[in-house]
């Protein structure tokens, strides 16, 4: 998505999003900084989503995500379901010992608000006495979710999650107050690849993009934003490797206390969730974020608080998909359900041929550390 900015080590060749898909991650890079040595622990999306919410994953959860990722028939376990359901005594096989980062906002007693992370609609369990809507499939994150902010759908833009928040948001600056640490989920960027009438892959992006756009404009011209840090991040690079290393990733650090200009600076998950714990001083879970690395070097000695103002993609958030095509004809068979389910291979290769034509498609490269040792 970046690797048209020519500060940092980036390549053209890659990018499938330039900045006239995602004109606000460019802006926003450029003005708050680039990480071009930023690295997710994760390999995909269950151990993701725990490495971003807990700085750790569970034996359990790494002995099982093979199997469910090679189709053997294993349900997806990893984000507080069991066998697809909520636990009823909400005992979810895959927690670690300490929790998730919301238990550490429980236990410091930082007020806390979620948007989308570890939900599930209120209809997938149909004894369940919730009303209709979206909740947390952990007790205290059910009670500190917003049941309006939609789950992972492709059918719904960012555009609708973006309002959501936007307007709870404004009962906040009404109020003089919002909660000090949120977690919001913006899932549309996986994209539906070639499916049929679905939004094209630089529709879903620019509908993403837009919808962070508009949320960093609301914070900057708020009260709230000389105190305000916006970390963006994915759970997991699986969607391909590029030329540095299958685990780079963007990273967005958005406040008007960031020096900007790029970072060469080795980080990943967890000196990130390491930075967020000592700003609102809400101690570690692991050994990973207990011995992380904050981002101490990007902070300024005053804030720039100039306000944000959030930019249309050139992209028509309209544009969708053609049928009849070979992709399209691939595409269905794509499983879009859940994030990552689909075949990740065969939906590489269809968004590289939707995004590159005809050019060779670079597959992957692997070398041992050893082999890149002794090459040097």
């Amino acid at each position: 998505m970046l690797g048209d900015l020519t500060e940092a080590d980036g390549d053209t060749a890659l990018t499938y999003f330039p900045r006239a898909v995602t004109p606000n991650a460019h802006a926003l890079a450029e003005r708050f900084g680039i990480f071009d040595r930023f690295f997710v622990n994760a390999e995909v999306s269950p151990d993701g989503h725990n490495w971003s919410m807990a700085a750790y994953t569970t034996d359990y959860l790494q002995k099982t995500v093979p199997s469910n990722y090679s189709g053997r028939g294993r349900t997806y376990d990893w984000e507080g379901t069991n066998r697809g359901r909520i636990p009823p005594d909400d005992d979810d096989v895959s927690e670690p010992a300490n929790g998730y980062l919301w238990n550490l906002a429980q236990r410091a007693g930082v007020s806390f608000r979620n948007f989308g992370e570890f939900v599930i609609p209120a209809s997938a369990d149909r004894n369940d006495p919730m009303p209709a809507g979206y909740k947390g499939n952990k007790p205290f994150l059910r009670a500190h979710t917003n049941p309006d902010f939609p789950s992972y759908d492709l059918a719904i833009r960012d555009q609708k999650r973006a309002d959501v928040w936007l307007a709870e948001f404004g009962q906040w600056v009404a109020r003089g107050s919002m909660p000090r640490f949120q977690i919001m989920r913006l899932p549309n960027d996986h994209t539906s690849g070639a499916r049929a009438g679905a939004p094209t892959p630089r529709a879903h992006v620019a509908d993403n993009d837009l919808a962070l756009g508009r949320i960093v404009e609301a914070l900057s011209k708020s009260p709230f934003w000389k105190n305000t840090v916006v970390i963006v991040l994915e759970d997991d690079a699986q969607n391909g490797p590029d030329h540095v290393d299958s685990h780079r990733s963007p990273l967005l650090v958005i406040s008007p206390w960031t020096t900007g200009g790029v970072t060469h600076r080795f980080a990943n998950t967890t000196d990130v969730i390491a930075t967020m714990e000592e700003i609102l001083g809400l101690g570690t879970m692991s050994q990973f974020d207990h011995f992380g690395r904050p981002l101490h070097e990007i902070w300024r000695a005053s804030p720039d608080q100039r306000p944000y103002a959030a930019l249309t993609p050139q992209v028509s958030l309209d544009e969708v998909n053609r049928p009849n095509t070979r992709e399209a004809r691939e595409s269905a068979r794509l499983d879009l359900r859940f994030e990552d389910m689909a075949d990740e291979s065969l939906f590489n290769g269809i968004l590289w041929r939707m995004m590159k034509g005809d050019a060779p498609y670079p597959g992957t490269r692997r070398i041992s550390l050893l082999e890149l040792a002794r090459a040097r």
